[in-house]
């Protein structure tokens, strides 16, 4: 399992709000590709000069069911009413169901290298709970409780092949974790976990410019 820590560091001269977000999945439905959101993932607000923030996280991902009637789109929260843990290396596949158990056994080796599979019943709406109005991948970051990192419609009788990202990028503004972004929202530097136990430290300099340095852990 890899671990991995963000550290940004505010050299800036003044207070600033920064925040990572995740290069959304690789999604295909049926074999098409899917249009993914990304959300606000880790928020550090009001970082003061000479400041910083540091979080520490796996690579463990949850795929998530909002049935609240959200949809992913710019500025919408996004909310996991159901989730399950699923690993891309030991290649899960999921089923989602109609009925109260949401999510079916997760199933090992059943998928494609580095992806997992959700298998998606014939309907929607054929259950006691109300339909999924957005699936997307979770994770922890530094919470207690995973944070959706990327959302997209659901859709019905077909399989949702998702690669998760090893790419994060680090932005300005102070939304909310979850809050769903634009579909390429701006970035200021993306972090590149290319191993499994890294440390990236980014600096804002007060240039404008950013500098990533990796170590390992």
């Amino acid at each position: 399992m890899a671990i991995w820590t963000i550290e940004v560091v505010n050299e800036t001269g003044a207070a600033k709000d920064f925040f990572v977000y995740s290069e959304p999945p690789k999604v295909r439905f049926s074999g098409q590709a899917v249009a993914v959101h990304p959300c606000a993932w880790i928020t550090y607000p009001g970082i003061l000069p000479g400041d910083r923030r540091r979080s520490t996280f796996s690579e463990s991902i949850v795929i998530f069911v909002d049935m609240s009637g959200a949809k992913p789109a710019p500025g919408v929260v996004l909310t996991g009413a159901a989730s399950v843990h699923v690993d891309a290396r030991a290649r899960d596949r999921v089923d989602l169901l109609n009925d109260p158990a949401i999510f079916g056994p997760v199933e090992h080796n059943r998928s494609g290298y580095g992806t997992v599979s959700l298998h998606m019943p014939d309907r929607l709406d054929g259950g006691p709970l109300p339909p999924p109005s957005t699936i997307g991948l979770g994770e922890y970051g530094d919470s207690d409780m995973e944070v959706p990192i990327a959302g997209f419609p659901p859709q019905a009788g077909g399989v949702f092949v998702i690669e998760p990202s090893r790419r994060f990028h680090l932005a300005e503004g102070r939304p909310l974790r979850g809050e769903t972004l634009a579909l390429h929202p701006p970035s200021l530097v993306a972090i590149d976990f290319d191993q499994d136990k890294l440390t990236a430290t980014i600096v804002a300099r007060a240039d404008g410019t950013f500098a990533v340095t990796y170590e390992p852990i």
